[in-house]
């Protein structure tokens, strides 16, 4: 089904007063097209009128005409680190507006992967003492055969 057929659905459920079937029809167009502003925006419009601050805030996080008690309910709900998961905004992909621009700044800043440490060196120190270790057992089997060998003869 194509997106104004959905949103033709969406209108005739809200007339009806269906907000749970518009909700998950406007959430499979959000998955669909995860960077349509304006598709969340109207998310954010339904959750607003059912009285859910926290969704609506989430849905109108990007938007330039977010409500600021919605985006407070929003940000006290996700912590920093988990924001951007709760956006479901596609990774790698730029922000289409500046309040989007800064407002996914410091959420993706929060959910970049920590830097790699150096295992280089730590490979060199493991190899060198598995060698010295191999080294002694060696020599251990050399001589426990040596002791058996004279005791046997």
């Amino acid at each position: 089904m194509g997106k104004s057929d959905l949103m033709d659905r969406v209108t005739t459920d809200l007339s009806r007063g269906h907000t749970y079937p518009a909700i998950q029809r406007m959430h499979s167009l959000v998955a669909a097209h995860p960077t349509d502003l304006d598709l969340r925006r109207r998310l954010a419009a339904i959750y607003r009128a059912t009285g859910n601050a926290v969704e609506a805030g989430r849905w109108s996080y990007l938007d330039d005409d977010a409500e600021p008690g919605e985006l407070e309910a929003f940000e006290g709900r996700y912590p920093a680190h988990r924001r951007l998961d709760a956006l479901r905004w596609p990774t790698g992909t730029p922000a289409p507006t500046d309040v989007s621009r800064v407002r996914l700044a410091p959420l993706l800043a929060a959910s970049a992967p920590a830097p790699k440490p150096n295992t280089r060196r730590g490979s060199r120190l493991q190899t060198a003492a598995a060698v010295a270790t191999l080294a002694a057992l060696s020599a251990l089997v050399i001589v426990g055969a040596r002791t058996a060998l004279d005791w046997i003869f």
